[in-house]
């Protein structure tokens, strides 16, 4: 079989997608507002210190929190954990700036101030290295300490590959 060559960016987005990755939920907090958001841009990048990379887009309220506050935590989803989806739903579908992502929602505070969320499979807590920090132009890759993490024994991570195939069936 041969490969469809593209050039075009809407090509070229289209064979991204072939990327595996996790889908995430970021949050953080500026003052005493939080905010979350999806994320599919995360990757360990060192264990000595522990740290990890992610890359959030400038126009986002969480944006604007993680480069106030210096704090984020990544929550990776659960898939096996019902409302998986609707945490999704939640985070991604609607914007942090016109609508309380958190209004009704069961959370633990972590020690950095940010929202772990509960049903998550794993969480990381970090402090942004700012000396690591990379502008991108239209995103920010942030790099940050892990300060404490969580993982739970049960259950596996959603996938970004796999919640796509399941929101095409819906």
């Amino acid at each position: 079989m041969e490969f469809k060559i593209v050039t075009d960016t809407p090509g070229i987005n289209q064979a991204l997608f072939q990327v595996t990755h996790g889908l995430y939920i970021l949050t953080s907090h500026m003052g005493d507002k939080l905010n979350g958001q999806c994320l599919d841009s995360l990757m360990q990048v060192t264990n000595m210190p522990p740290r990890i990379a992610i890359g959030v887009g400038k126009r986002s309220l969480t944006h604007e929190m993680i480069s106030e506050s210096g704090v984020f935590v990544a929550n990776a989803l659960c898939r096996e954990e019902e409302g998986c989806y609707d945490m999704v739903k939640r985070f991604g579908f609607q914007s942090g700036r016109k609508v309380d992502k958190f209004a009704d929602l069961t959370y633990e505070l972590g020690e950095v101030g940010a929202p772990i969320l509960p049903g998550s499979k794993a969480f990381w807590e970090c402090r942004v290295c700012r000396e690591c920090t990379l502008d991108l132009e239209t995103h920010t890759l942030f790099v940050g300490d892990v300060v404490r993490a969580g993982s739970r024994e049960s259950g596996e991570p959603l996938t970004y590959n796999e919640y796509r195939k399941v929101m095409k069936k819906k």
